[in-house]
């Protein structure tokens, strides 16, 4: 496996949609450290799913949105195939709706998540069996990652032997490129004290 450090550039175009690569926000998680639905936790007035999508749609011609009970206005909500599978759950069912295209993948509790960010790791597209995977001082995060169409059948493969770790996939793919960005972009609310921690710093 080849790891590169990449570190794109946005284009004229930025405001375009993209078409080549399909959105997916998994939003199935059980939420057991936060012990409350992280999907509906508020930052700046909107919650964390209607951010997520709203920043997500600005940037890719199709998203939706995966597992979960809520969805934003005018969004897509797709059950996982098989619930409570954890992330390589909700991106098996993502992948096989992407009939042949890339998908990026985040999850509901990055609110930092910038759409110039997903520009950069979704342009240009991926290599068919390859991960474009953001990175932060060398610690990749799967769950803010594009994943190209031949991926399926490593997670299809994985998936079947009751292997469940994002990381794993990762690992077994053709190419993966590190896409080095903003390290507040990658924070990620897990407890009630990652949230205090996020209004402290960015306000409600």
């Amino acid at each position: 496996m080849c790891r590169s450090a990449h570190a794109g550039r946005m284009r004229k175009n930025e405001y375009m949609h993209i078409t080549h690569t399909t959105g997916a926000i998994l939003a199935g998680g059980s939420s057991n450290r936060m012990g409350r639905d992280k999907a509906s936790l508020v930052l700046e007035g909107e919650s964390f799913l209607e951010r997520t999508h709203t920043m997500l749609s600005a940037v890719l011609a199709e998203v939706a949105v995966h597992g979960g009970i809520a969805v934003p206005q005018d969004g897509v909500l797709i059950p996982d195939e098989v619930p409570g599978e954890g992330p390589v759950g909700g991106l098996l069912t993502a992948m096989q709706l992407a009939h042949g295209r890339p998908v990026f993948v985040t999850s509901v509790d990055t609110p930092m998540l910038t759409a110039e960010a997903v520009r950069t790791i979704v342009e240009p597209p991926v290599p068919s069996g390859g991960v474009r995977v953001a990175s932060v001082d060398g610690r990749i995060h799967p769950l803010i990652a594009v994943y190209g169409p031949d991926v399926l059948m490593i997670v299809r493969q994985r998936f079947d032997e009751g292997k469940r770790s994002m990381m794993g996939v990762i690992d077994d793919a053709d190419s993966v490129v590190e896409v080095e960005i903003d390290p507040d972009v990658v924070f990620n609310v897990n407890t009630e004290a990652d949230y205090q921690q996020l209004i402290e710093r960015y306000g409600v």
